[in-house]
């Protein structure tokens, strides 16, 4: 049976991530973390209080169970039911996983748990003081209602808790009294909202999207109800308490601690510093005795006002003379000067665009922290992951927050191949575009160390789906806890691959099982029995309107046309006119060309040879004539024609983005690519040809190859389908002997052919029949 005393158990079974209570009062008192869902207090010792002391442990720390183990049996005490139950501990320890579960269950957020309800006299404070965007005074009032839970806040000592000077308002000890009084007589306790509530709390105030109107109540008071808007910024996204808490987890794992008398942390985008605070946390669970040195920068003022409140209050009880820090504020920590000798930089930067770097300094200072390693238009986080592993000292370590663009697009082709001659990478994992609340951003994470040595990582792969990063995070934890070797589920996966990278010049995390696929159909392609898409096909990206909302007609636009006119427009393969190997005739598009070229050459012969398409875009002319290479003289033409479109040939199409149902084959070439690509040939095709490759497209098993390869757009099993992402594809070669005299390439052939009529139901034979032949292992 287990033993539910031994704090082992519960870290190995649930992958929960123990921190005590109060370090410097109770050894036997913890937060179990999950990730705020399933998170509760736990006490191992059978010293038993009252229950409101329990209730208040719990809803102070952000939990809903504090669970306490006795001789025989387990007390669960949840405050938000008012409920206390009692099971015998052995049958908890029969039954272990289930009773997570249970837990789980009683473990709801709710607006009365504490940061709702703090954030609830926040907003007040808001209205108090007045302030729109930058709560500076708002956020102060904050801190000394908190510690007004320890100290009179009538003679306030600015410099114990690191605060700005403040002017206390009439009817302050409103506040105070509603705090003190907590919810339903459960009584908030200061040190437990300040270690354990405040990463949630504070990103919540600091959040800033709040516009409101000020309003008084009834009682001539100001209301506290403020009209709210979401504005979704393209670069700050607060980060996730779970995944600080892994970083930070996994970037200490890598140091050193017995030759570490003084620890260097930094953290250039520090926000309210969650991962300092983390890192503090986890530092004295590991029982650090040596000296910190905290860097912390940021460009909002009420982000370094929190730092240093949190900071000075973890400094003041726990720390002591162990602890030193420094936080500043600055424009652009890129701009700033970085010392070279940090021990651990941990940080979540800034997401800019390249796009969205509006001014020339912003951007000057990502060229130059690239330098060589620049290219194309890089995120603005690319350059501090870059600048971070030069700012190492030799045995340093970083543990980040970075865009999953940065794995695998070519932009960063350069940045990727220096940085892997520069550290070892220990861990890196896609977390998809669930992470961040406030944006649909794809969210990876990073940990790396110097020495370079030839380590394999790590790498964590999960689907791209709301709720699964935290599962996965958590069984990282179990593997790490138990030494496992990889964890295999459904929607995610946790392994160290043989080799790295996986894919050539890609940091592209994959599944085990894609792993595993991976391996054995490379071999095929080394014994010469498979090639690539690139050998066989050229895949050509379609035409470029200028203008869709113009140039494309419906069909029955089309129809309304002069048979005469009806000569200047094609078919268009565009998202509606594919469907599992099928092309229909859904719209049309302006393509006044032929194998000769343009045949409309001035304005004049337009309006004789398309009168009622002229007079359409006519009004449009000035527009139309600023596209790039367009003028008054040909506005009337398409941006991009492409010329391989020029002569009607029988090709494979299919979508820009998509998945297997996404191919087709067009016999005749009538069709005008569009929004899509062409997969032509680069030797003669047989029709037949045409037929197979249609089956093999089409297939469940491509989708694998997409998944693999390509990369995964939100939202669903949809694949980017260019040339970038298709051409490493292993595909059977056609031109060879062995491979057209098969039997299975004429039951391809005849699969494809009924596909291109709409029959799809010999669809999931293609499976049986390519993995029989072609991809045994897969």
């Amino acid at each position: 049976m287990e033993n539910l005393s031994d704090i082992l158990v519960w870290k190995q079974n649930f992958g929960l991530l123990p921190i005590l209570l109060k370090p410097n009062l109770n050894k036997s008192e913890f937060v179990m973390l999950n990730g705020g869902y399933g998170d509760f207090c736990l006490q191992t010792d059978m010293d038993e209080y009252d229950t409101k002391d329990y209730y208040s442990k719990s809803w102070s720390s952000n939990t809903s169970n504090f669970i306490v183990l006795g001789d025989s049996s387990l007390k669960i005490f949840n405050w938000s039911r008012d409920i206390q139950e009692e099971v015998p501990k052995k049958i908890v320890a029969e039954h272990f996983d289930k009773f997570y579960n249970y837990l789980l269950s009683k473990s709801y957020k709710s607006n009365k748990d504490v940061v709702p309800f703090i954030i609830d006299i926040f907003r007040q404070f808001r209205n108090i003081t007045l302030e729109k965007s930058n709560p500076v005074e708002a956020l102060s009032l904050l801190f000394l209602l908190l510690a007004s839970l320890e100290d009179d806040y009538k003679n306030f000592d600015n410099e114990k808790w690191n605060v700005k000077e403040i002017n206390i308002p009439n009817g302050f000890d409103f506040y105070v009294e509603k705090i003190r009084a907590g919810i339903r007589n459960i009584k908030p306790e200061t040190e437990l909202i300040i270690r354990h509530s405040a990463g949630v709390l504070f990103q919540e105030a600091q959040k800033e999207v709040l516009f409101f109107n000020p309003q008084r109540d009834l009682f001539g008071g100001f209301s506290n109800r403020l009209e709210t808007k979401n504005q979704l910024y393209s670069s700050i996204h607060y980060t996730p308490p779970y995944l600080a808490r892994t970083i930070v987890e996994n970037s200490l794992r890598q140091l050193n601690f017995a030759t570490k008398e003084t620890l260097k942390i930094f953290d250039p985008a520090c926000g309210s510093s969650e991962f300092l605070i983390e890192a503090l946390k986890q530092l004295k669970e590991l029982n650090y005795t040596g000296n910190i040195e905290i860097i912390g920068w940021d460009s909002s003022e009420t982000a370094i006002c929190t730092s240093n409140f949190l900071l000075k209050y973890e400094q003041r009880t726990i720390w002591k003379e162990k602890l030193s820090f420094t936080i500043r504020l600055v424009t652009d920590s890129l701009t700033e000067e970085w010392e070279d000798d940090y021990d651990l930089i941990l940080m979540n930067p800034p997401f800019i665009s390249w796009e969205l770097l509006n001014t020339k300094e912003s951007r000057d200072a990502v060229k130059e922290t690239l330098g060589a390693a620049f290219s194309g238009k890089p995120n603005q986080a690319s350059a501090f992951f870059y600048k971070s592993i030069h700012h190492l000292n030799n045995s340093g370590v970083v543990g980040c927050v970075i865009p999953s663009s940065l794995l695998t697009l070519d932009a960063y082709k350069k940045l990727r191949n220096s940085a892997f001659e520069i550290v070892t990478l220990s861990l890196i994992g896609k977390l998809g575009n669930f992470v961040f609340e406030d944006a649909l951003t794809d969210v990876s994470l990073i940990v790396a160390h110097k020495p370079k040595t030839n380590i394999i990582p790590t790498i964590l792969w999960t689907r791209n789906e709301k709720g699964i990063a935290q599962s996965a995070l958590r069984d990282l934890r179990k593997m790490n806890y138990s030494n496992g070797y990889s964890v295999d589920e459904k929607n995610y996966s946790v392994f160290q691959p043989i080799t790295f990278p996986v894919l050539q010049e890609s940091w592209k995390t994959i599944s085990l099982k894609e792993n595993k696929l991976i391996k054995n159909i490379e071999r095929f392609i080394i014994e010469k029995k498979l090639v690539r898409v690139k050998d066989v096909f050229s895949v050509k990206q379609g035409i470029n309107s200028g203008n869709n909302n113009l140039f494309k007609l419906t069909k029955d636009e089309y129809h309304t046309l002069s048979e005469n006119e009806r000569q200047f427009f094609r078919p268009v393969i565009d998202n509606s006119a594919i469907s599992i190997g099928k092309l229909s005739v859904v719209n049309y598009v302006w393509y006044p060309y032929n194998e000769h070229g343009i045949q409309i050459k001035s304005e004049a012969d337009f309006q004789q040879m398309s009168p009622k398409f002229f007079s359409r875009l006519f009004p449009h002319k000035e527009d139309l004539s600023q596209r790039p290479r367009k003028g008054a003289i040909n506005w009337w033409y398409l941006s991009e024609h492409r010329a391989w479109l020029l002569k009607n040939e029988p090709r494979l199409v299919s979508t820009r983005f998509g998945n297997s149902s996404s191919f087709a084959y067009d016999k005749t070439g009538e069709f005008i690519v569009e929004n899509g690509n062409a997969w032509i040939p680069i030797k003669e095709f047989s029709e037949e040809s045409y037929y197979f490759y249609l089956a093999l497209f089409t297939s469940e098993l491509f989708d694998k190859f997409l998944s693999i390869y390509s990369k995964q757009l939100s939202g669903g099993n949809w694949f980017d389908l260019g040339r970038k992402y298709s051409q490493e594809i292993p595909i059977p070669n056609v031109h060879l002997d062995e491979v057209k005299n098969s039997d299975a390439f004429s039951k391809l052939v005849e699969i494809g052919k009924e596909l291109s009529q709409g029959n799809t139901y010999l669809r999931n034979i293609s499976n049986e029949i390519l993995t029989k032949y072609f991809y045994p292992e897969a």
